[in-house]
């Protein structure tokens, strides 16, 4: 076999580019397999081809489900979380077509937490070039000024056959103000997804729990919550 000689994929058995592929634990993958990936699968080099065929097998299926989904609530503006509230799966992309990206569905119960994170850089911007002395006319200095950039992420944690973390940045370009218009839209949508995802959460774990009756604090009543967690004789909120 010539040095050059394109290798063979090991999932679909299909040509590699003349670089050799993407390589896995015992083999590789050609550049159409492996955009087939999850993108928050961490080491792609960690798993062994035969995994990687279950993982290429299980991305079909994520597929299949991404076009049917029909969200009951969407959340952000550039990074967007999708939720059915109806089976309490979501996915979270800022992908303009969804269905096209393929982003993992999970489920409320999967969510093991999720934060803000804010990256704040400071730099100096260069505002005026320095220009040097010159016929006998005076040179002027580089003028800089101090730049403070903000870009918002949100960290979610999830427990999943694939993947364990995600950091997605919330807002599509970087920002330069922290009084302005996009810094609050930023701020805004990053702390509600994270909220939502809370509360699907707290959510899931509280319909494992064994339901007990509780004191109504609204109307005194004792009471079996019902799936809302409202009393069963006012329908108000018990905390």
């Amino acid at each position: 076999m010539g040095l050059f000689d394109r290798k063979i994929c090991d999932i679909c058995g299909g040509k590699c580019g003349l670089l050799g592929g993407k390589k896995v634990k015992d083999g590789r993958l050609c550049s159409d397999c492996a955009k087939k990936q999850s993108p928050y699968l961490p080491g792609r080099k960690n798993f062994t081809v035969e995994e990687m065929k279950q993982h290429l097998a299980d991305r079909e299926r994520n597929q299949e489900m991404i076009n049917r989904f029909a969200p009951t609530r969407t959340i952000g503006q550039n990074l967007k979380l999708y939720i059915d509230d109806g089976s309490g799966a979501w996915f979270i992309t800022s992908a303009r077509r969804y269905q096209d990206a393929n982003p993992d569905i999970f489920q409320a119960d999967q969510v093991l937490g999720a934060r803000v994170d804010v990256d704040r850089t400071e730099h100096e911007r260069v505002v005026q070039e320095a220009v040097p002395a010159a016929d006998g006319k005076p040179g002027k200095p580089e003028i800089t000024k101090k730049v403070i950039e903000y870009d918002f992420y949100v960290n979610i944690d999830v427990t999943h056959p694939w993947v364990n973390q995600m950091h997605l940045q919330v807002n599509r370009s970087t920002i330069e103000s922290s009084t302005g218009p996009d810094y609050r839209e930023a701020e805004r949508d990053a702390k509600d997804i994270v909220a939502a995802l809370l509360a699907m959460q707290e959510g899931a774990v509280r319909a494992t729990m064994p339901k007990q009756r509780v004191v109504c604090p609204n109307c005194g009543a004792t009471t079996m919550p019902d799936e809302n967690h409202c009393c069963e004789y006012c329908m108000g909120s018990l905390g």
